[in-house]
């Protein structure tokens, strides 16, 4: 496959697809802006009054052509109006791949996931424990993991940054979800890191084929010269086709997100697993193939 070289001499993928940004509503989008800046300053150069429309013309100045994007209820009965909305952005947007969420106190957990998938077309569902305030484990979710397992729905859930958050780790969570739903396609956001360390990913990789990671803020701390970057490098190597990138933004680590960027090309080895972290995992995981009508 013959390399692609971007202006900076850096190699380029073919495309590019952000498989972790949060545009949601001003005031979530403004408070989770608010609330990241403490640990990235970079972050005090968007404006808290950024717009949708703004954000978006970031995204594109960056060369994305496609974003998952998450937006998911603080308390239990909000699912519906959160999953209403984001349906409404996304058919307003048609670069935005929607994941739709729910609360595990909500009431009616199976109608939003049948109305979500059936009906209104998102491609899989978003949690983030932390946040949300509950756990994986959590035997109000037991269901609903059956149901998306059974489905075999992308399943999008954060973990890592424990000391961050104030909050125990996930690893032995997400661990015992992995044996409690084997064929969940599960995608675990930030790689748990720096929780669990980056060279357990492999025996974990080869157990459970339907296991995704999604590297969003983690390459950022594994950087070339950081500790950790020879095992992400070794990662990236083996098992590209099993991660995506993407930048968390507006409420990430680095922006301009195109600094996260040039950290991926210099991490990924060659042109095929820079190709699999920034497009083609995204989607092998929603299984749709959004470039099938352009020439690589």
């Amino acid at each position: 496959m013959k390399n692609q070289t971007g202006e900076n001499g850096l190699p380029s993928p073919r495309h590019r697809i952000d498989a972790h940004v949060h545009i949601m509503t001003h005031r979530r989008v403004r408070g989770g802006i608010k609330w990241v800046r403490p640990v990235a300053p970079d972050y005090h150069n968007l404006s808290l009054d950024v717009t949708t429309e703004e954000l978006l013309a970031h995204l594109e100045e960056e060369g994305i052509e496609a974003f998952f994007n998450f937006f998911y209820p603080l308390k239990p009965g909000e699912s519906e109006d959160v999953n209403r909305w984001h349906r409404d952005f996304a058919d307003s947007c048609p670069k935005a791949v929607p994941f739709a969420s729910l609360h595990a106190g909500d009431e009616n957990k199976g109608s939003v996931i049948s109305q979500s998938l059936d009906r209104q077309g998102f491609a899989g569902f978003k949690f983030h424990p932390y946040i949300q305030g509950f756990s994986v484990l959590d035997d109000r979710l037991a269901r609903v993991f059956d149901e998306l397992q059974d489905r075999q729905c992308p399943v999008v859930i954060h973990t890592g940054f424990a000391e961050f958050y104030q909050q125990p780790s996930m690893v032995e969570d997400t661990r015992e979800l992995l044996r409690r739903y084997p064929r969940l396609h599960l995608v675990v956001s930030h790689m748990l890191y720096p929780d669990m360390p980056l060279e357990d990913w492999p025996a974990l990789l080869d157990e459970y084929p339907d296991l995704y990671l999604d590297t969003t803020n983690t390459l950022v701390y594994c950087q070339p010269g950081s500790r950790d970057s020879g095992h992400m490098q070794q990662l990236i190597a083996s098992y590209s086709s099993r991660l995506v990138f993407g930048t968390d933004f507006p409420i990430g680590t680095l922006y301009p997100t195109g600094k996260i960027h040039r950290i991926a090309a210099l991490l990924c080895p060659d042109q095929n697993s820079l190709d699999d972290l920034m497009w083609r995992t995204a989607c092998r995981i929603i299984g749709k193939d959004l470039f099938a009508d352009s020439s690589e």
